[in-house]
């Protein structure tokens, strides 16, 4: 094999080679059966490396690769990440069994000295001519294949022709979303928040809505999980945070001091050393009460460092902001979250509030995480209040707090400063 086709670590052939091996079969065997395009990826190479050397890593990789390269055809195209050639493809079942059984063997293909070495692995297969024509569409397919199962925790996954479609639709969100930022199309809306015994405002929660010129309103469900896949979600909360604070700046001008400010932060931010401290350099700059100033932590929210968020958010605490827990009882680690993180505040989730009427469960799972919050001296807010018996329920069970329709729907700031100058507040004056 000629060296500018051959990948020198392992001996395979090269992405070069490969697709030639491929547009060749192709061309010369029109006819031919199915075969898939498999994108193999060693998840843990990096873990390997730390531990054990990169010598040992690069063994691994000679290792796997002698194995792979005795069953079918294969190429390494990156560090720790190789294609393969599976001919005669008879069934979807055919093809995922062949998979199952090679990276079962490969798993435990290698040991470093006397030590077995687990190799971690997943894979994402494109199937011509189904999912392509060309070679490079098919390897296309089949690294997007193997993103999804990555994103998904699958070991093995077959590509759609729905994942180019939501890849595109990612593509599209994303460059709208530098555009909207740069063309300032964002605004906030402000969600009240009420005492529920005397109906009067105490605070408001900053949400984010956004206006785009050519296609109307985007729901923040559509536009900021793209915004947090595609890294922007930095520049947008930056953007939020210093929205929010300047006007709380201006509501304590015009004497609003008491009105509490609820602000959302994600994960992405809280797990990021350089972003938290942007953020909280932005947060310190303004000059207001951080005693009414609330962060939201959302409870579904994946936090791979709990210790490391902690220490962050206590770093904010001590400019007097308090914490709150939001969506709670939604996640798997809602108890886990009290004992780890410093939470003021619980904010019980609306699909809760909305079945307690419908669903004696819902309505003692209620009950009991108000009780248990007041125990735990966590001020208690009920999210999604919609109906007169929803609030009727919540004030017979000590509800202190409250958002939602009933309320009062998100305003934008210029009706809620009209709102604000109102000293008291009942449902007829909400809007």
């Amino acid at each position: 094999m000629k060296k500018e086709y051959s990948d020198i670590l392992t001996g395979l052939p090269n992405l070069i080679l490969f697709h030639k091996m491929i547009d060749d079969l192709i061309t010369h065997s029109p006819e031919l059966d199915r075969f898939a395009i498999v994108c193999l990826s060693i998840e843990n190479l990096r873990e390997i490396k730390e531990a054990f050397g990169y010598k040992t890593g690069e063994k691994a990789i000679k290792g796997i690769a002698d194995y792979l390269d005795n069953a079918y055809f294969t190429s390494r195209i990156a560090e720790g990440r190789f294609a393969l050639l599976i001919p005669d493809i008879k069934s979807k079942k055919y093809l995922e069994n062949i998979m199952e059984e090679l990276m079962d063997k490969v798993r435990t293909a290698y040991s470093c000295d006397k030590e077995q070495l687990y190799i971690s692995m997943i894979a994402g297969i494109s199937i011509y001519p189904v999912h392509g024509s060309d070679t490079a569409v098919l390897l296309q397919n089949a690294e997007a294949a193997l993103n999804l199962a990555k994103e998904n925790g699958e070991d093995i996954q077959i590509y759609k022709d729905a994942f180019q479609e939501d890849v595109m639709t990612q593509v599209h969100m994303a460059n709208m979303l530098q555009n909207g930022l740069d063309r300032q199309e964002f605004t906030l809306y402000y969600q009240p928040e009420f005492d529920l015994r005397t109906l009067e405002i105490i605070g408001v929660e900053a949400l984010v809505r956004w206006y785009q010129p050519e296609n109307g309103f985007i729901s923040p469900e559509d536009f900021i999980p793209i915004a947090e896949k595609s890294r922007l979600i930095y520049k947008l909360e930056q953007w939020i945070v210093n929205k929010a604070l300047s006007q709380k700046l201006q509501w304590e001008k015009e004497g609003l001091h008491h009105l509490e400010l609820s602000i959302n932060m994600s994960s992405k931010t809280l797990e990021s050393e350089r972003y938290f401290d942007k953020m909280e350099n932005i947060i310190s700059s303004y000059n207001v009460d951080y005693s009414k100033v609330i962060i939201e932590l959302t409870e579904t929210m994946n936090l791979a460092n709990l210790d490391c968020v902690a220490d962050r958010l206590k770093r904010l605490k001590k400019l007097g902001i308090k914490i709150a827990l939001d969506d709670f009882g939604t996640g798997f680690s809602s108890l886990n979250h009290l004992r780890t993180l410093p939470i003021d505040i619980i904010k019980i989730d609306k699909s809760f509030i909305q079945s307690v009427l419908d669903n004696n469960k819902e309505a003692i799972i209620v009950k009991n995480m108000i009780a248990m919050s007041h125990e735990l001296d966590y001020r208690v807010v009920a999210e999604g209040i919609e109906t007169q018996e929803q609030y009727d329920f919540l004030i017979q069970n000590c509800g202190e707090r409250g958002q939602g329709f009933l309320l009062c729907m998100p305003i934008p700031e210029e009706k809620l400063s009209e709102l604000m100058k109102i000293c008291k507040y009942n449902k007829e004056i909400a809007v």
